[in-house]
């Protein structure tokens, strides 16, 4: 008996395909590209996050002014103090008004302004009254110092009665290092006693 084999077609290697040099620079490039484009965009949503964490703080520092005033009687020369958490007293020594434009920190008086009767901010810190303005220092839990510059100005409307109170803040910097810009928060109240 006579054995007989078939030939099996021998099996021929493909040429493999595989990424070129190029096509795998041209995907890293892609791929750095979008990893920068996603990291330029965490980093700006936390800085806005920031931002608006230091704008809630000098809202509440505004208010706090507001509500210290105003618990007074439009008539009291008792002064309010108030303590910041690096240990600073900040001593309102009265909060009696005075007419039109008021006592204490400069209003914009330009009607044309955007801030129209809010705090003076171009006004030199310097010049406004004793017992009128806190450079204010917030500290965070972790360790960061924030300073607020923070000014007030009392007007009376109705004699002994009552009283027109304006109080803004705006956050100076940070321990972070550079200069910070930032809107000043504003408020308004009209108290009486």
């Amino acid at each position: 008996m006579k054995h007989t084999f078939k030939r099996t077609a021998v099996f021929q290697k493909k040429p493999e395909r595989g990424a070129t040099l190029i096509e795998l620079m041209i995907a890293m490039l892609v791929l750095a590209t979008g990893l920068g484009a996603l990291t330029t965009l965490v980093v700006g949503t936390m800085l806005t996050d920031n931002r608006n964490s230091k704008d809630t703080s000098a809202t509440l520092l505004a208010q706090k002014v507001i509500e210290e005033l105003s618990a007074q009687n439009t008539n009291a020369t008792v002064a309010v103090n108030l303590t910041d958490c690096v240990g600073n007293v900040w001593q309102i020594p009265s909060t009696q008004g005075a007419a039109f434009p008021g006592q204490g920190a400069a209003l914009v008086n330009n009607p044309a302004s955007m801030t129209y009767g809010g705090i003076d901010f171009t006004q030199g810190l310097g010049a406004v009254p004793v017992g009128f303005s806190m450079q204010y220092v917030d500290c965070d839990p972790n360790g960061g110092q924030t300073v607020y510059d923070v000014r007030w100005n009392v007007m009376t409307v109705t004699a002994n009665s009552t009283r027109m109170i304006t109080a803004s803040a705006r956050q100076l910097g940070s321990n972070g290092g550079g200069l910070v810009f930032a809107i000043p928060v504003t408020l308004r109240t009209i108290g009486g006693s």
